[in-house]
Parts: C-alpha cells; sequence; structure tokens
C-alpha cells in the first residue's frame, strides 16, 4: 500500500533534539528545542504542579471521558486568567474555550474551523513565524500568505509589516503571536498593537492570536494586551493558548481555543462546530494536564506559589538575554547577537547563515535551528563564554 512513499525531511525541530541527545560531546549546548530550562539546564516539574497532581491523584475515582470539549471548569480559568484585565468580555458572555491537544492543537482546531466554513478565505502568516504555522494551515489545503516581519538586516519592522497587512483583502484572516514571537522574541508595543487594530477594523479582518508563551515575555498582564485590546474592540477572533511553558506541562498536552464571538449565542455556535470537528479528529482532549491546571487556577494558595515561580522562570530568561548582549559585547560581537538587546521571550534569531549554523554544530557541538534561532534559556554562567565566543568564530570565517 505504501511501497511508492518518498522520503521527506523529518521535523526541524524534533530531528535536531534527537541528534543532541546522541552527541556524547559532554561540551554539547541546546540551544534549539523550545523549552525552558533552569541555570543548570534543567526542565523542571514546577512545584504547584506537583502538588496539584499529587493531590488530584489521592482523590481520583475514575478515568471517564469529558466530551470533546475538555474539562469545563479548566476552560472557564484560561479565559479568566487571559482576561483579567477585561473582565468585562467575560460578564457580556462573548467568550468561550475548547480545551486541545496543546496549543498545536489549538490552532489546528482553528484551521479545520476556517477549512470548513470560510475555505475561500486567504490565512496571512509573518514571515518568519512558528514553522507549524505554516505546515498546518497547508496540511489542511487553507490558502497561505505572508506578511513580512523583518527588513533586510533582519531586524524588527513594523513599518514593512503594516505596509502588507494593510494591502490584506478584507475579511481575510490574520495570524498573530500575541507575545515571546518565535522565533525572533521581538513583540509589539502597545501603541504599535493599536495601530494594527484600527487596520483590522478597516478591512474586518478575522485575527487568529497564538499564545503559546503567555507570561515568559513580560508578565502575565501585560503579556495578554494585545488579545485584551483586540477582544475588547472585535466581534470575532480566535486565541490558540498552550500551557505548555507557562505551566511545563508540555508532553501532558494542554491547550486551549479560546473563542470570541458576538454574544453567547454566536460563541455556543462555533463552540459546536468545533466540538464536531474535535469529535472526529481525536474525540477527547487528555484530561489529566488539564485537571492540574484548574487546581493550580482553583486555589489561592497554588495560584501564588505558581504565579511566584513563573515570575522566576521569567526573570532567569530575561537575566541570560542581559548575560548574552553583555558577554557578546566584551568580546566585540554584538552585531551579530542584535535580536537579543530588543527581544522579550524564549527566543531571539543571530544572524548566521546556514553554513555557518551547521559549522557551529559540527565543530562546537552547539545546536540551533537553521532558520538563526537560539532559545535564550539554554544559556547559563557556565556555557555563555563558550557559546558567544565559537559563534564569533564561525561568524569570523566569512
Amino acid at each position: 500500500m505504501f511501497d511508492n512513499l518518498e522520503w521527506i525531511s523529518p521535523d526541524p525541530i524534533l530531528s535536531l533534539s534527537e541528534k543532541f541527545i546522541e552527541d556524547r560531546n559532554p561540551r554539547k549546548v541546546d540551544l534549539g528545542i523550545g523549552l525552558y530550562k533552569n541555570s543548570n539546564g534543567i526542565t523542571p516539574i514546577m512545584e504547584s504542579v506537583k502538588i496539584a497532581e499529587k493531590y488530584l491523584v489521592s482523590q481520583a475515582e475514575d478515568k471517564v471521558y469529558k466530551g470533546s470539549v475538555g474539562l469545563d471548569g479548566y476552560c472557564n480559568k484560561i479565559i479568566s486568567l487571559l482576561y483579567k484585565d477585561a473582565p468585562e468580555i467575560i460578564a457580556e458572555e462573548r467568550v468561550t474555550a475548547a480545551q486541545t491537544v496543546g496549543g498545536t492543537g489549538a490552532v489546528r482546531l482553528a484551521a479545520e474551523l476556517i477549512k470548513s466554513y470560510s475555505p475561500r478565505r486567504i490565512v496571512w502568516i509573518c514571515d518568519p513565524t512558528w514553522e507549524n504555522h505554516r505546515g498546518i494551515f497547508s496540511h489542511l489545503g487553507v490558502n497561505i500568505r505572508s506578511y513580512p516581519y523583518l527588513n533586510e538586516k533582519g531586524e524588527f519592522s513594523f513599518d514593512c509589516m503594516i505596509e502588507s497587512i494593510s494591502k490584506i483583502p478584507f475579511e481575510d484572516i490574520l495570524v498573530l503571536h500575541g507575545c515571546g514571537h518565535n522565533p525572533t522574541g521581538y513583540d509589539l508595543t502597545n501603541n504599535q498593537w493599536m495601530h494594527l487594530l484600527e487596520i483590522v477594523k478597516e478591512k474586518r479582518i478575522f485575527p487568529i492570536i497564538d499564545m503559546a508563551y503567555h507570561g515568559l515575555a513580560d508578565n502575565l498582564n501585560k503579556d495578554s494586551y494585545g488579545v485584551n485590546l483586540f477582544s475588547e474592540q472585535l466581534d470575532e477572533m480566535f486565541v490558540a493558548y498552550s500551557c505548555s511553558k507557562n505551566f511545563g506541562l508540555y508532553r501532558d498536552r494542554v491547550g486551549a481555543l479560546v473563542i470570541l464571538g458576538k454574544n453567547k449565542d454566536h460563541c455556543s455556535k462555533i463552540k459546536l462546530h468545533a466540538s464536531n470537528l474535535a469529535r472526529v479528529n481525536y474525540s477527547s482532549p487528555p484530561i489529566h494536564g488539564a485537571s492540574i491546571v484548574n487546581e493550580v487556577l482553583s486555589s489561592n494558595e497554588l495560584y501564588q506559589i505558581w504565579a511566584a515561580e513563573l515570575e522566576r522562570m521569567t526573570t532567569r530568561v530575561k537575566g541570560a538575554r542581559k548575560m548574552l548582549v553583555r558577554e557578546s559585547s566584551e568580546q566585540g560581537c554584538s552585531e551579530i547577537f542584535l535580536g537579543a538587546a530588543r527581544g522579550e521571550g524564549l527566543f531571539s534569531t543571530i544572524l548566521l547563515n546556514l553554513n555557518e549554523i551547521r559549522r557551529l554544530k559540527e565543530v562546537y557541538n552547539i545546536y540551533m535551528l537553521e532558520i538563526g534561532r537560539i532559545n535564550i534559556s539554554g544559556i547559563n554562567k557556565n556555557n555563555i563564554e563558550y557559546v558567544v565566543s565559537a559563534i564569533k568564530q564561525v561568524a569570523g570565517t566569512r
């Protein structure tokens, strides 16, 4: 049946992780896959998660299904967390959510809704972006186009972005990053969000905001500014939410498609269609991770522990970014790391070409994506000098 299959390229992120694991060099450094790492290079289970999980296991009596859109309590808690600074959205009953299989599942469910009910609309995705954005929409046969996020120098250019978006046809679909832009780390300012909103309103564009790093760019409130602003002034939009990073629940696959509508009935109708699409895809999402998040966000004590942990994680990432800026300046190669000083969140892009990135892996055992993305949290005091020196060396061979 599958005799005529051709070999294809593996996923660039997952395959890079496999190669790193196989590498036996003790000096190897992983700047590739998007996991938060502490100063010891470990991705720990959060203490709040451990406490919640232990309690849930002690109280568990069954493992029954919870339906195609998952755990209601979890969905409501995600909405409350996301709209903490915009409670009127909740009061007006203009928002609902469906639990999904991670943030990827949320993007996929949004794409399936678009494919099923608005198949002729074009989906506009920024360049560069998280590569799976293109993969998800194109796999479903959705028409996709790109809008620029960077200028010719590799620096964020809001002017280039806005010029392109202003030419998008009426009622097309726009994929945006809520915070911690992947892969560049360049986020919009509040004024830029407001400027963008005016174009979105004028062109009646439907936004999908990917919220994969809530709380890890700056803080929970500031990171949700764009989502709150758009939700207050638009009739319809989606938010693809992930708990992978801010709760450290990577392999538990905890996400949500947050649905903003014109009113309660409108939201319920969209959610029903989302439920039917989920039913024929994976039937129902895994509940364990969602139950942990629900427990953490339902307990004031656990919430305070979690919020403090998340703040420490964000502080650690900011510190690693400053460390990188300082070390590159001291080694006289700061021009390679221009994005590190301006960016926020886990990621930054550095100005190396493909051959230099491959040489970095082959000669120095430093792993990063071939698009130039590095995971800032992969940097610590034990490897910072080595990383910057190696990057300087490969760039110096131009």
